[in-house]
């Protein structure tokens, strides 16, 4: 993600699962296909036997789903009623914009060709074998406490030390992947489980309820 000429110093960052998108596409096929292990996998990640990746290894990696019966699932996956206008909004203002995601790049693409939109991002990676999920990390960070796949406040930093000086924005939902990359941030957008996390902390954030909400609350800040 560059900045574009001339734009202000401004750079966002947005989680996908119950972020972008309305539903989370890991944790729903991991309910509908992965159901006989994926209790048992939460409740050794919440006791700390398990990181946030181990967790998905152990519930999603040789998933038996079909490519076919995966891209029907995807057609059922709802963007958030305002994940369009903000994509518009970061384009025409100049404001680079990145999903950070510790889903799937399989799916990501899938789901812009879906939808007809597009945006970078950044996330783990999934490959197909004998019809079964190979899955692997992306950006993982050993040193960051979120033990995911992709952390996200490593790629926060990584982009920090190429553009001196941003204001960085991270929107997001979840505490397991969102909360480091929030922390890593200027400002934040948050609600459901993050915003419950950060409010532990004290740490404070912009609340919201759809992207509409996001997109205002950035123009206001450019204001």
């Amino acid at each position: 993600m560059a900045s574009h000429p001339g734009s202000p110093e401004l750079a966002v960052f947005c989680d996908f699962d119950g972020t972008f998108s309305v539903q989370d596409v890991g944790s729903t096929l991991a309910r509908i296909h992965a159901a006989d292990r994926q209790p048992r996998a939460w409740a050794r990640y919440e006791s700390g036997e398990l990181t946030a990746w181990d967790y998905n290894l152990e519930v999603l990696d040789r998933l038996p789903l079909p490519e076919r019966e995966l891209d029907v699932f995807l057609h059922t996956v709802e963007l958030d009623p305002g994940a369009r206008a903000l994509l518009t909004w970061c384009e025409r203002s100049g404001v680079p914009f990145r999903i950070l995601s510790d889903g799937f790049d399989y799916n990501l693409d899938r789901l812009q060709e879906i939808h007809g939109v597009q945006f970078d991002y950044e996330a783990n990676r999934l490959r197909y074998g004998d019809g079964r999920w190979q899955i692997a990390v992306g950006f993982p960070d050993p040193e960051c406490g979120c033990g995911t796949g992709t952390c996200k406040a490593s790629r926060i930093r990584e982009y920090r030390n190429e553009h001196p000086g941003v204001r960085v924005v991270h929107i997001g939902n979840g505490r397991v992947s969102d909360l480091c990359g929030a922390l890593a941030a200027d400002t934040i957008f948050a609600k459901d489980s993050l915003a419950t996390a950060l409010e532990a902390r004290e740490v404070a954030y912009r609340s919201f309820t759809t992207l509409h909400d996001v997109t205002a609350g950035l123009e206001e800040m450019l204001r």
